[in-house]
């Protein structure tokens, strides 16, 4: 059964976010707190598997608050949920560990999808999000592909083809007949030689590596 906190101040907020979560996943345990404080405390006594977190609580120290639930639980999922603009501040929180970023000015339709990215050992952020990280990556395009350390063993490469036609970690460990764990080891291997923290970024590049890894 899955543990999801979610933590914000605010009631309303508190309470919309519990329906989508009993939505997407009807068994969920789900615990609230008001301030970081408390929530940290719930992290510490319960196994926690999602957290939901306002940037903005009671307590709250910005970015130090994910690297403070990573270290109290490096397995945990954190998913910022927050009405900052995603352009200015999502990828900030993404490179300090977050596993998504989710703006409060979405649509609730993407709300289900972002929680079950991120619980599904995957990365959020908005299609309009990756849209300009693709319009930037030309820039460092050339330089990440003349590195050494881009060229992956061909292991690498059929997964990262399977990552870049959308299909999720735990679809491609069915598919390759592989342990999920594998899978996600693989996943981060291609990141680190590649110099990236997304799908998407994976996408620009791979086909460029798969030739001269040929």
């Amino acid at each position: 059964m899955i543990k999801v906190l979610i933590i914000e101040d605010h009631a309303v907020v508190r309470m919309g976010m519990t329906l989508v979560i009993r939505e997407i996943f009807p068994e969920a345990e789900i615990f609230e707190a008001e301030s970081f404080n408390a929530g940290l405390h719930i992290i510490q006594e319960l196994s926690i598997n999602l957290v939901v977190l306002d940037i903005h609580v009671p307590g709250g120290q910005d970015v130090r608050m994910i690297e403070s639930i990573k270290a109290t639980r490096p397995e945990i999922k954190v998913l910022v949920f927050s009405g900052l603009p995603e352009q200015k501040y999502a990828l900030k929180y993404v490179q300090a560990g977050a596993d998504g970023f989710l703006s409060k000015r979405s649509n609730p339709e993407l709300y289900g999808k972002a929680l079950a990215a991120v619980v599904n050992d995957e990365k959020y952020l908005s299609e309009d999000l990756k849209g300009q990280l693709v319009m930037q990556l030309p820039q460092n395009y050339t330089k990440i592909k003349k590195r050494k350390w881009t060229s992956l063993t061909d292991r690498e490469l059929e997964i990262s083809r399977l990552l870049i036609q959308g299909m999720w970690t735990k679809e491609i460990a069915t598919h390759l007949q592989l342990k999920l764990s594998t899978i996600s080891t693989f996943k981060k291997k291609i990141f680190q030689k590649c110099g990236i923290t997304s799908t998407v970024e994976l996408s620009k590049i791979i086909d460029d590596i798969a030739l001269d890894h040929d």
